[in-house]
């Protein structure tokens, strides 16, 4: 039996193609065609559509980076 020394999965291929399918979510609860900026995690043309990307936690129960 031969040991893999890589994942199984491609993270970079995966991780792009969950941000799409989220944004599909977020663009069917805006009822609006997003137009994306990955780098900043914004729709650029939808700020009603940052409550569904980012949530917004009650005081105490912030999460610290």
């Amino acid at each position: 039996m031969q040991r893999r020394e890589t994942g199984s999965s491609n993270f970079e291929y995966g991780a792009r193609l969950t941000e799409i399918v989220l944004l599909g979510n977020v663009a069917l609860r805006t009822g609006k065609k997003l137009e994306w900026d990955s780098a900043g995690l914004k729709a650029k043309n939808a700020p009603e559509a940052d409550k569904f990307i980012k949530e917004q936690y009650r005081a105490g129960w912030e999460i610290e980076a």
